[in-house]
C-alpha cells in the first residue's frame, strides 16, 4: 500500500537530519559508507552541496555513473549541466540537441572534464527505498541545501 502524502511530509525533517548526520565520503569510500540500495545522495564540492539525486540502485554505482568517462548525457546529467555552464562561458553554441552537443569535439572535451570533476566530489547519502518518498525528499533536500544544479526541468 502506498504511503500517504501527509505521512511522507511528516518524515522529511527527520530524514533530512539523518542525511546531515550521515558520514561524508569520497568516491573510493562510497561503497563502504553507503552499501545500501535506494536512496538520496548529495554531491559536495569544497564542502558546498552541489547536487541532490536519487537512485533505486546502489549509491556507489550511481555516483560512479555520474563520473564515468563513458557515461552519456542521460546517465551523467549533472556533468552535462556543468558542461553546458562551462561551454556557455567558452562561447560554444548550445542551441543543439544533447546528442549533437556530445558529438561536438569542444563540448565533448568539456563534458569529460566535468565528469572528472564530479569524480573528485564528496558524497553523503541516506537510504530511502520508497520511490514516492525519494521523489519528494530529493526536492526537499535540494531546496533545504540550495543545490545550484537541481532545477527539475525535464530533458
Amino acid at each position: 500500500m502506498p504511503i500517504q502524502f501527509d505521512e511522507i511530509i511528516k518524515q522529511l525533517p527527520l530524514l533530512f537530519e539523518r542525511l546531515q548526520q550521515a558520514p561524508i565520503a569520497d568516491r573510493s569510500a562510497v561503497q563502504e559508507k553507503f552499501p545500501f540500495k535506494g536512496g538520496i545522495y548529495v554531491l559536495y564540492e569544497n564542502d558546498n552541496p552541489m547536487y541532490a539525486g536519487r537512485t533505486k540502485c546502489q549509491i556507489a554505482k550511481r555516483v560512479l555513473i555520474h563520473s564515468r568517462a563513458c557515461s552519456r548525457h542521460n546517465a551523467a546529467s549533472f556533468a552535462f549541466l556543468l558542461a553546458k555552464e562551462q561551454a556557455k562561458q567558452e562561447g560554444v553554441n548550445l542551441s543543439r540537441t544533447r546528442k549533437q552537443l556530445e558529438e561536438d569535439e569542444k563540448f565533448s572535451s568539456i563534458f569529460s572534464r566535468q565528469k572528472e570533476r564530479i569524480g573528485k566530489m564528496k558524497v553523503r547519502s541516506v537510504q530511502i527505498t520508497d520511490p514516492e518518498t525519494q521523489a519528494i525528499f530529493e526536492i526537499y533536500v535540494s531546496k533545504m541545501l540550495k543545490t545550484k544544479y537541481n532545477d527539475f526541468n525535464t530533458h
